[in-house]
């Protein structure tokens, strides 16, 4: 750390200056200050603010800096605290009779190098020209160290600035045309203050300056300016904060879908968003006022006055904070009609907040959605076969028509297990199907149950398919007419095959049966042995062959027809006896 000292009166005078102006922020201003000057905590404030001592350079430029960044973010605060800090300035009876007798600003810069070689510890040197009754050119060489910038050019043109006050005079002018800090070999400064006259100037001589005067002034002028900032950063504030509010209100209601009107007690809009224009395609000029809105959007003059009763008995109602609905049908710009629901706010003032909301497709969907619930009801009632929709628990929550009429008395009443349908011996049966139909699974069963009240029990086909969790459909459908009819369906293919059969047996044995009679008339027609063993022979082999139909029959494995007359079919033995002849064995294989 750089130990290069300064005198105390420059810290004091940014610790003052602060002091006056931000009380809160000397705890920052001073945070960390011990470990910079080596001092005990307790006593920075006390060293910092004597003007009668010497503390590091490196201390005196991190005042500047916090105070011209963190705490009045102002790059001309080092020039002021200069400034301030000479103008309240006790010089003390001698240094003021020095000053008095120096007579004026020029006679002070000819003695400038001097002073600013016996005091000052950041400048190496200071050299003079243009040196004229009002003005000169100060050429200013500082010394090489890390904490000198441009702060402490500005704080030293400060303390030149108000060395006029000593005189009586104005303060200087000072212009910066070259920095030392910024490449230049030196500072340069043209300062310039307000010549008088001599008379002047001997009055000042004799009768000084009223130091404490000037200070109680600027001490005045800074508390005014203290509460000036302080308004004016509480109205900056409630400014943003204002700003804020508008930008928030904005947006909302710019980007906002519903409409939204402002209304006083007169009925007459004081704002409506452009949503509002958007919904009805009607100007803010085409609808000032309540009235001129009702005869845009009810031009039936029935229909006006129907929905202007209503809207005043609206807004009759929708006190302060209370919100009122109503659904209006209105007529827009382009003809068509949109059903919008309005929904009113009573605000301070006898004024409204409305918002509007197009809701003609969500009227639509709805009705379609009832209309689609109707249907679905009307197919559900009006379906034969009997639904039930059990909850998660097992009960029934609803029950069709021809579940009342089909199940009568068997019917659980709503709120009741289902179960209760089911025989005693059926109940764990009917427990796991509801398990097996709540892993998604669909279950379609056959299961007797009492029908109609009558004594007896009716077959039934179960279909159960769970909708969600907590839904489950059952449909029960009365088989016992689709049994009867398989049944019926069964002795009539019973029937044909009999017939069938009969047919193919008169078919088969009818002409061996005729051969045989006709042989056996013949035979009683002949006495020669000749003829009656031709005969005979015949007769055997006509009963051969019977004997080789009633083995078919035997044989019969499949059901295989043949037309028999058009319309009539009889079975076909020699394909419905036929036997699949086996390969010829092989006698290679050693099979016997």
């Amino acid at each position: 750390m750089d130990r290069r000292l300064t005198s105390t009166f420059n810290t004091s005078a940014v610790i003052s200056y602060v002091h006056r102006r931000r009380p809160e922020a000397v705890a920052g201003l001073l945070e960390g200050m011990d470990e910079l000057t080596g001092l005990e905590p307790r006593r920075v404030e006390e060293v910092l603010t004597h003007r009668s001592g010497w503390v590091p350079i490196d201390a005196f430029s991190e005042l500047l800096r916090r105070a011209r960044d963190d705490i009045f973010a102002d790059p001309l605060a080092p020039y002021s605290i200069a400034f301030e800090a000479m103008a309240f300035n006790t010089w003390g009876p001698l240094k003021s009779l020095f000053i008095r007798l120096v007579g004026s600003p020029a006679n002070l810069a000819r003695g400038a190098p001097w002073l600013i070689h016996r005091f000052s510890r950041s400048i190496r040197s200071i050299k003079v020209t243009d040196l004229t009754e009002d003005g000169c050119l100060l050429h200013v060489t500082w010394h090489e160290n890390p904490c000198l910038s441009h702060i402490n050019c500005q704080f030293t043109m400060g303390c030149l600035a108000a060395l006029p006050l000593c005189f009586g005079r104005h303060p200087a002018s000072l212009e910066e045309e070259a920095c030392f800090f910024q490449g230049a070999p030196a500072s340069l400064w043209r300062m310039s203050w307000v010549h008088l006259p001599y008379r002047e100037r001997l009055k000042t001589m004799l009768y000084g300056v009223n130091a404490r005067r000037a200070r109680f002034l600027v001490d005045s002028l800074n508390q005014h300016v203290r509460q000036v900032e302080l308004l004016s950063l509480e109205s900056r504030q409630m400014a943003e904060a204002l700003a804020q509010e508008q930008e928030r209100f904005r947006i909302l209601s710019e980007q906002s879908p519903l409409g939204l009107a402002f209304l006083d007690h007169q009925g007459n809009y004081l704002y409506t968003n452009p949503a509002f224009g958007r919904m009805f395609g009607y100007t803010p000029e085409q609808v000032p006022d309540g009235r001129s809105w009702m005869a845009l959007a009810f031009p039936e003059p029935a229909r006006r006055r129907q929905a202007a009763a209503a809207w005043k008995a609206y807004l009759a109602t929708s006190g302060e904070g209370l919100v009122r609905e109503r659904i209006f049908r209105v007529t827009c710009a382009g003809g068509e009609e949109k059903d919008v629901l309005f929904r009113s706010v009573g605000l301070a003032g006898q004024r409204h907040l409305v918002l509007m909301e197009d809701i003609t497709a969500r009227l639509a969907a709805e009705r379609e959605q009832q209309r689609s619930a109707a249907r679905l009801r009307a197919v559900v009632e009006g379906s034969p076969d009997s639904i039930l929709l059990v909850d998660g628990a097992g009960k029934v929550i609803m029950a069709n028509r021809a579940a009342a009429q089909l199940l009568s008395g068997g019917l659980p009443p709503q709120g009741k297990p289902w179960l209760d349908l089911l025989p005693p011996e059926r109940m764990a049966w009917g427990r796991d199907l509801m398990e097996w139909v709540a892993r998604g699974k669909v279950a379609r069963e056959e299961v007797e149950l009492p029908s109609g009240g009558r004594s007896g029990q009716s077959a039934f086909e179960l279909l159960a398919v769970c909708l969600d969790p907590e839904l489950t459909c059952l449909s029960l459908r009365n088989i016992s007419h689709r049994r009867r009819l398989d049944e019926q369906r069964q002795e009539a293919a019973r029937l044909a095959g009999v017939v069938e059969l009969a047919g193919a047996a008169a078919h088969e044995l009818n002409q061996p049966l005729t051969s045989l009679l006709a042989s056996s008339e013949l035979m009683l027609m002949y006495d020669q042995t000749e003829d009656l063993k031709r005969q005979a022979r015949r007769m055997r082999t006509d009963a051969l062959s019977l004997a080789e139909l009633v083995e078919r029959f035997g044989r019969i494995v499949r059901y295989e027809t043949k037309e028999y007359l058009p319309g009539r079919n009889i079975i076909d033995l020699e394909r419905s006896a036929r036997v699949e002849s086996r390969p010829p064995r092989n006698p290679s294989t050693g099979n016997g």
